[in-house]
């Protein structure tokens, strides 16, 4: 989303509330009277909710480099939209030692989204992910040059869809899908795919609702001393102490405090 200006933050602020329900929210976003001042920095994968029922998020580790930060911003996109999210960890073939791919897959694990190591080059994985995307209509998401289309291609060779490669110098992917594309890969089974995003931002998330979209945060904040604890100047906060016996990943916490400091652009 690009820089917001103090008026379009005004107006923005005032359409939406900041203290107005959740769900309320969320309603006046998919409804059909949103202004066109709201409208405009809503991501299509958002407006395209409801017409699926999961998530599949695909990150890299090289050929781009693997964004955490960005596959937590898609759960968060999950849990506000109530979508069952798949992560899918590509291009393990480039990988010398597995042992990070690894890592990376227990921590989204052990918070209970299931996590695929596939490589469309070798065909690693490939079964397994298409049929966890079997009877269902899902999204494709990620940032470009993840492979999207190569992991379809392996899914379904008979799609033959083209397939740019990393740019060499940037080592950042080129756009294949440049509009959203829908794929029948089979019976009762569609497959969204949408063009690389390389940020996602939430205008009706206020920044201290953030923790209730990080579900091992409110798994733990029952044990904080406050009620409204924000998980990041409080004392005795669960999720503070659980972040510094290692129960929650860094990586994790990094990124919320991240997406805090983002969603301030609406306060």
């Amino acid at each position: 989303m690009g820089r917001l200006t103090k008026k379009q933050k005004r107006r923005i602020r005032h359409f939406l509330k900041a203290k107005a329900g959740i769900d309320q929210k969320k309603e006046i976003i998919h409804s059909g009277d949103v202004p066109k001042y709201i409208a405009r920095h809503i991501p299509f994968i958002r407006r395209l909710a409801r017409n699926i029922d999961q998530l599949l998020i695909v990150s890299s580790f090289v050929e781009p480099p693997i964004k955490t930060g960005l596959i937590d911003r898609f759960l968060v996109l999950a849990e506000l939209e109530q979508l069952k999210a798949i992560i899918c960890l590509n291009k393990i073939d480039l990988l010398e030692d597995l042992s990070e791919a690894q890592e990376i897959a227990e921590m989204y694990r052990k918070i209970g989204y299931p996590v695929y190591l596939t490589s469309a080059s070798s065909g690693e994985g490939i079964h397994e992910l298409f049929e966890a995307l079997k009877g269902h209509d899902t999204a494709l998401a990620g940032h470009s040059g993840v492979g999207k289309s190569s992991l379809l291609n392996a899914m379904a060779p008979e799609l033959k869809i083209h397939v740019n490669e990393v740019s060499p110098s940037t080592k950042k992917g080129r756009h294949t899908t440049t509009r959203v594309k829908v794929y029948e890969m089979a019976p009762a089974t569609r497959v969204i795919d949408l063009p690389g995003l390389k940020l996602l931002d939430f205008i009706d998330i206020h920044y201290a609702e953030a923790r209730l979209f990080y579900r091992e945060f409110v798994e733990l904040a029952d044990n904080c001393k406050f009620n409204d604890c924000q998980h990041i100047t409080e004392d005795q906060c669960a999720v503070k102490e659980a972040l510094a016996r290692g129960e929650v990943h860094p990586l994790r916490y990094e990124s919320y405090l991240n997406l805090v400091d983002s969603l301030k652009n609406f306060a």
